[in-house]
């Protein structure tokens, strides 16, 4: 059991600002390689709470026509960011490269804020849920720092100081400007799709009913209704959170990731591999 936390108590000899990029690298790739990246994929469709960004991505077609590349660029190009840190040459490729995709599409930088935001925020709350252990203040401050980074190098402004503004920050924005709007609905149903085309075809009928019900079981009822997704039962998703909190607890039995096998994507749109230009819409 006591290796199982060497990384952690090695974490905490490092400075959050400073070695940002190595904490980053090893919670992403190695404390929790699942974990942060369920918790990411769901900010995919959190983004959605907010209608003027549904919107973007409803005009752009992009989940609609090619929703399984949409979602492995999206996992990518954070992945690909946080790989050697942004302030690294690959890092700061990668980010022009996403900034070459978005400047197709009118964002506003409050848009661009809010997503950033959410996209730091949402695997640090379900690692906190569902993980083996919690985020260490130091690991929490420290991919906080590398969103901060992120965000400079994509020319947003306004970025929350800390934590603390992270967190103030999305909750303002959900108060004011998270509403229900069809595209929210129509945009999730896309992702939903995206999740179903995982499974045997013969499956799909009936995970089609039951995707829907237990992202729902993960959301606070407000944010359920704001994307239009059913009230599942309140059994249901006891079932479906204590099974994810039963993972954790089970996890933390198992010994750590060994040194030589760091996560790795394998995203179902690049089968043979990929480089950050293949990241962007098809046409």
């Amino acid at each position: 059991m006591l290796g199982r936390y060497r990384r952690a108590r090695y974490i905490q000899t490092l400075d959050p600002e400073r070695d940002h990029a190595e904490i980053c690298r090893l919670v992403t790739r190695y404390e929790f390689p699942w974990d942060y990246r369920v918790g990411f994929q769901f900010s995919v469709m959190t983004d959605l709470l907010i209608p003027s960004i549904s919107h973007v991505l409803a005009k752009s077609r992009n989940f609609a026509d090619e929703g399984q590349k949409r979602f492995d660029d999206t996992m990518l190009a954070e992945y690909e960011i946080k790989r050697h840190g942004p302030d690294s040459p690959h890092g700061r490729d990668t980010v022009r490269v996403v900034n070459n995709i978005h400047r197709s599409y009118r964002i506003t930088n409050d848009e661009f804020l809010y997503v950033l935001v959410s996209q730091t925020l949402s695997p640090i709350d379900w690692i906190d849920s569902y993980a083996w252990r919690r985020l260490s203040e130091k690991e929490i401050e420290a991919l906080v720092h590398s969103a901060r980074r992120q965000g400079e190098l994509m020319g947003i402004s306004g970025i929350p100081e800390d934590y603390a503004g992270f967190r103030r920050l999305l909750e303002k924005t959900r108060a004011e400007h998270a509403v229900f709007d069809p595209v929210n609905r129509e945009v999730a149903d896309h992702i939903l799709a995206v999740i179903v085309g995982w499974f045997p075809a013969p499956l799909r009928p009936l995970v089609g009913r039951i995707v829907p019900y237990a992202i729902a079981a993960f959301l606070d009822p407000p944010l359920r209704t704001v994307l239009g997704l059913p009230a599942p039962r309140r059994w249901f998703v006891q079932l479906v959170r204590g099974t994810m909190r039963a993972r954790g607890l089970l996890f933390r039995q198992l010994p750590p990731r060994r040194e030589s096998r760091p996560y790795l994507p394998r995203p179902r749109s690049y089968r043979r591999g990929w480089t950050i230009q293949h990241l962007g819409p098809s046409r």
